[in-house]
């Protein structure tokens, strides 16, 4: 079952006009979270996110926090799942000239969640980097042009993810994650220009209790090559560890000892 407007759908009754601006402007925002033991984790940050990147595009958003996450929980418990994954959207509405905002629509939809092979965490994965930085980064808009081109070049590199980089070889963040490196045991991760990832605070967070020094400020593609240790945050792919840069090898080409902690810290709170 799914939510829409209001009313709980099956999945052939989850539609929505061709005329609203998600679908002829791709304007709008989402937010995603994942469920552990059907618990939805950090749900309360994740529907904040949502409002915030509403209020970017001064697109409001139809029903209030609370409503918006108790339908969340509703939707749990209406399911036969072990475990979801939650994708909570606000569409630009129908429009009357095609560019104006209408009414929103609110959708809430619940899939299947399906882990990554745990070879990706025991073994690291590979990831490209992408030219691109997106318009509204502190929004977590629909428009995922970029991120569906650069992440169909990275699945034909045998690769999970893409990081974009501008002209200059800034790193700021992949298609749908979050970086960090570690250096010298120092754990950096960028902040301008990104997301802010709900997973990525959780990481954060733990690597300061755990006593490991954090800084967050910007990176380059040479501290990629430079790093000790890479890896990527984010709500489906949790701690995920990178060895492979663009073909080449990367931290060490193996999954080093501060990202194994981190992902042994991360399972212990999901």
């Amino acid at each position: 079952m799914h939510y829409l407007n209001g009313v709980w759908v099956t999945n052939d009754k989850l539609t929505l006009s061709v005329f609203d601006l998600s679908v002829i402007r791709g304007f709008g925002v989402f937010d995603f979270l994942r469920t552990y033991h059907k618990k939805p984790f950090r749900l309360s940050g994740h529907v904040d996110r949502l409002f915030t990147s509403a209020a970017y595009l001064s697109l409001p958003v139809p029903e209030t926090k609370e409503r918006i996450m108790s339908r969340v929980e509703e939707g749990i418990a209406k399911g036969t799942y072990d475990d979801y994954n939650i994708r909570i959207v606000v569409t630009g509405g129908i429009s009357a000239d095609g560019i104006a905002p209408g009414n929103p629509s609110l959708i809430i939809i619940f899939a299947e969640a399906h882990d990554y092979p745990s070879e990706y965490y025991l073994s690291g994965v590979g990831v490209i980097t992408y030219p691109h930085v997106r318009t509204f980064p502190r929004a977590k808009t629909l428009n995922y042009l970029a991120a569906i081109v650069a992440l169909q070049k990275a699945k034909k590199e045998h690769c999970i993810e893409a990081v974009y980089v501008d002209e200059n070889g800034t790193v700021f963040e992949g298609t749908t994650s979050n970086v960090f490196i570690v250096k010298k045991n120092i754990l950096m991760t960028p902040k301008d220009n990104i997301l802010f990832g709900i997973t990525r605070r959780v990481v954060v967070d733990m690597a300061k209790k755990l006593n490991i020094e954090v800084v967050e400020k910007p990176l380059s593609k040479q501290d990629l090559v430079d790093a000790d240790e890479i890896f990527l945050t984010a709500s489906n792919k949790e701690v995920m560890p990178v060895v492979r840069v663009d073909g080449k090898k990367a931290g060490g080409g193996i999954v080093g000892p501060v990202t194994k902690r981190l992902i042994e810290k991360y399972r212990s709170v999901t």
